[in-house]
């Protein structure tokens, strides 16, 4: 099993409060329990002794200090707290969330790679008019794709974006009557609405106007605007974009209003399905070498409903990212 803290090892650092309760041993002595968060894994914390009325006010989705010792409880590492309080530091994100292996500057290269192998003119200018809201690109680059089910970690969004427009690329050059430049701006933007679904602010959270309109609602009239910025944008290929946003979910109780109508649109819908799909299990692999679940490992995957195997995997991988660290997370490349 790995975990990011060694048994006996002292610990003083950052962390995000995802849970705090209260109980009391059976002789009656109270204890808080904490679940600790780091960009790689959660822990159970506890600090004995102490009840919720003698902690400073702290509520889930806080950056805390905390410190303390590592121990070994039931084969798994639990952290005795000895303090704990607000973090009142300026903190980086990616310090307390999961985040993407790529840096923003890595997936804004990956984007623009992609976006200049477009021949269209009208594609072309959209894609400028885009790029030049400098706001949407930063919010593009770093937002989530999801708070829980795939891509859910900080240039989560881009980097799902960047995989469906691979794998739809790589049907393109398969299926060559299909039009390249319809297949990678539907992928780089079916997903738009997603930078207004989702926000950081005391965790991942699903914004109100996600609550209540959804990303393939919201990705309509940001899409709109900006094609209002392309004189003469032809009206029939807006509708095609429009259509691979509406489609994208393949179906109307997956959320889609429309099904895909046009082979690109299908095209980007499996793309977009089978990307979500193994990232869920590239999470779940990381996650069953590291608690050792079993020879091969394997773990039930709360996103496809069922039990995965990963034969091969008694260890989890490690190699080097683009930005030179090292990590068990092996989230893949950037085409």
């Amino acid at each position: 099993m790995t975990t990011l803290f060694k048994e006996n090892e002292k610990f003083n650092r950052t962390f995000l409060l995802k849970a705090i309760s209260s109980g009391k041993t059976r002789g009656g002595k109270p204890f808080v329990t904490l679940t600790l968060g780091t960009p790689q894994q959660d822990f159970e914390g506890r600090l004995w002794d102490t009840d919720l009325e003698t902690l400073p006010s702290l509520l889930p989705g806080d950056p805390v200090n905390a410190a303390g010792t590592a121990v070994l409880y039931q084969e798994r590492i639990q952290l005795k707290v000895d303090r704990i309080a607000g973090e009142t530091s300026a903190i980086d994100p990616r310090s307390l969330y999961p985040s993407s292996e790529f840096s923003e500057e890595e997936l804004g290269i990956s984007w623009r790679k992609w976006v200049k192998k477009i021949t269209d003119e009208n594609l072309n200018a959209l894609f400028a008019a885009i790029e030049r809201d400098g706001a949407f690109m930063k919010d593009f680059l770093r937002s989530p794709a999801a708070v829980t089910m795939h891509h859910a970690r900080i240039g989560g969004l881009a980097e799902h974006s960047l995989g469906v427009c691979a794998l739809a690329g790589a049907v393109g050059e398969k299926y060559t009557w299909l039009r390249p430049d319809i297949l990678i701006a539907g992928a780089l933007l079916h997903d738009i609405g997603k930078v207004r679904e989702y926000e950081i602010a005391r965790a991942f959270q699903v914004s109100t106007e996600g609550r209540l309109m959804g990303h393939i609602a919201l990705g309509i009239p940001m899409l709109k605007s900006y094609i209002e910025k392309v004189p003469g944008f032809p009206e029939a290929l807006a509708l095609e974009l429009y259509h691979i946003i509406l489609s994208h979910h393949g179906k109307l109780e997956l959320g889609s209003p429309k099904a895909p109508s046009i082979p690109e649109a299908l095209v980007v819908h499996y793309a977009d399905d089978l990307d979500a799909k193994l990232d869920m299990l590239r999470a779940s692999r990381i996650s069953s070498s590291r608690e050792g679940a079993g020879d091969p490992p394997g773990e039930y995957v709360r996103g496809l409903g069922r039990f995965f195997l990963f034969p091969g995997d008694e260890k989890p991988v490690i190699r080097k990212n683009p930005s030179g660290k090292t990590g068990a997370d092996d989230q893949g490349k950037l085409f």
